[in-house]
């Protein structure tokens, strides 16, 4: 008897042992993902705050850029009075030929649209596009259209798949 005594007390020795490694393996593996996590969510919230802090330069630049637009508008307009054909007149020589930045003027439908980009890092551009609109039936010189990051480069697919070596 004595002998079964034994072999039960090695066997619960053992048993609280293996248990024991089982515990501090599951913890040392919990921990591993825990760390990596943590990593991972640090690398992200980096990567955002640059990019938003991207965002904030570029769109205080285009809001620089936004109130000089304005204060040309106003100018123009303040000059003298004048038809709608000739303010737009005015507004297409004068956005044509002087500009600390490259703008785009068009008028589309008899409507004229001012447009120029912001780049906020290598990647992303904002776009702002503005409708100038008439000072005697609106209180504002323009109305924002557009006002969003685009992607600098074009994305190009690549269609081709190949299934098997042709030879």
């Amino acid at each position: 008897m004595k002998k079964d005594k034994n072999n039960s007390y090695f066997t619960a020795i053992g048993s609280s042992s293996l248990l024991v490694v089982f515990l501090v393996l599951c913890l040392v593996t919990f921990a591993i993902l825990s760390l990596s996590s943590a990593k991972s969510d640090y690398s992200f919230t980096e990567r955002l705050a640059e990019h938003k802090s991207s965002y904030y330069e570029a769109s205080s630049k285009a809001e620089g850029v936004l109130a000089d637009i304005d204060q040309s508008l106003e100018d123009t307009y303040r000059e003298t009075s004048m038809s709608q054909e000739e303010y737009l007149e005015a507004l297409t020589l004068k956005f044509l030929t002087s500009s600390v930045i490259p703008l785009s003027y068009s008028t589309e439908s008899g409507e004229p649209i001012i447009s120029y980009n912001i780049p906020a890092d290598e990647r992303q551009t904002l776009f702002v596009e503005l409708k100038v609109t008439d000072p005697r039936e609106n209180p504002y010189y323009y109305e924002i259209l557009t006002w969003q990051l685009m992607p600098s480069n074009t994305w190009k697919s690549d269609d081709s798949l190949e299934l098997m070596p042709i030879r």
